[in-house]
């Protein structure tokens, strides 16, 4: 069994990469950016909070609004994020086999692979709800069985059951979680789809889960506390510079106020998103032996 990376090791290296090849990676992070703007323009038109409480009829520009924000949120946001995430993985592949990351070509492979890795990745969250139902789905069936048939015995056993669930749908969700969570990464670098990846990644992990969890979240924990600090000092900022703004009238203000508590965030994570993904692929790299 290969020899696993150091938390330090995994840290160090994924800031040194990430330095190195900073213009590459935020070129294809960068286009988080798009729903950024996106929400700019739908924020521009959404409809004043006075207006939906006096009448609750909205104008033509303000329903635009409304139906761009709701496209972005749930249509535009979760496809180009993916896209992004298939990419700078493979970007991140590229200068590990090449020393070279082309952009415009870890983006088209990233699209490439995009249908696959999303299959997996679907498959991943099909276990974790499958762990919660596992914990749930019997103290559930109990307790309608005891309310059908006014047996309280029954019932009281269903309550019992409820709170073992919980234990038992927390504990296979983070086991679930960690042994499947290289799965998509082994669809997008290597190819392997569907329930074959699920089993590579448990295979990878399976023996040293407590290894792969503390570097799993150990570096992710350190990269949002950067983002937060970084986002806390660009919010507080512009919220000086906004509240200064005496001459904008209160609805005006709640706007842009708004817009910025919903771009700023998004800026953040273009910024950490490579991060992440390169400290992944590190993890991964590692478990297979490569570095």
């Amino acid at each position: 069994m290969p020899k696993i990376i150091s938390i330090g090791e995994l840290i160090d290296d994924s800031w040194e990469l990430y330095r190195s090849r900073f213009v590459e990676l935020i070129t294809i992070s960068g286009w988080l950016i798009l729903t950024a703007i996106l929400y700019a323009i739908a924020l521009a038109f959404y409809p004043a909070a006075s207006t939906l409480q006096l009448s609750g009829e909205l104008s033509g520009t303000e329903t635009f609004g409304v139906i761009l924000f709701s496209l972005t949120t749930f249509v535009v946001t979760p496809i180009v994020s993916f896209w992004i995430y298939t990419s700078l993985a493979k970007a991140v592949h590229m200068h590990f086999v090449s020393k070279k990351i082309d952009p415009k070509k870890a983006m088209h492979e990233g699209k490439t692979v995009f249908l696959p890795a999303l299959l997996t990745s679907l498959m991943v969250l099909l276990m974790i709800l499958l762990a919660i139902v596992i914990g749930f789905a019997p103290p559930v069936v109990l307790a309608t069985l005891g309310s059908l048939t006014h047996v309280g015995g029954i019932v009281t056993f269903a309550n019992i059951l409820l709170l073992l669930g919980i234990f038992v749908s927390l504990f296979l969700t983070i086991k679930w979680t960690v042994y499947y969570l290289l799965s998509p990464l082994l669809t997008i670098l290597s190819g392997v789809k569907g329930k074959a990846a699920l089993e590579g990644s448990r295979r990878l992990i399976e023996g040293r889960f407590w290894s792969v969890l503390s570097r799993v979240a150990v570096p992710k924990l350190v990269f949002v506390i950067f983002g937060v600090f970084a986002m806390y000092l660009i919010s507080y900022a512009v919220a000086i510079l906004v509240d200064a703004s005496s001459g904008l009238n209160l609805d005006i203000q709640l706007r842009v106020a708004t817009m910025l508590q919903t771009i700023v965030p998004i800026l953040i994570a273009t910024l950490i998103n490579p991060l992440v993904i390169i400290s992944d692929v590190l993890l991964l790299r590692s478990l297979e032996g490569e570095t």
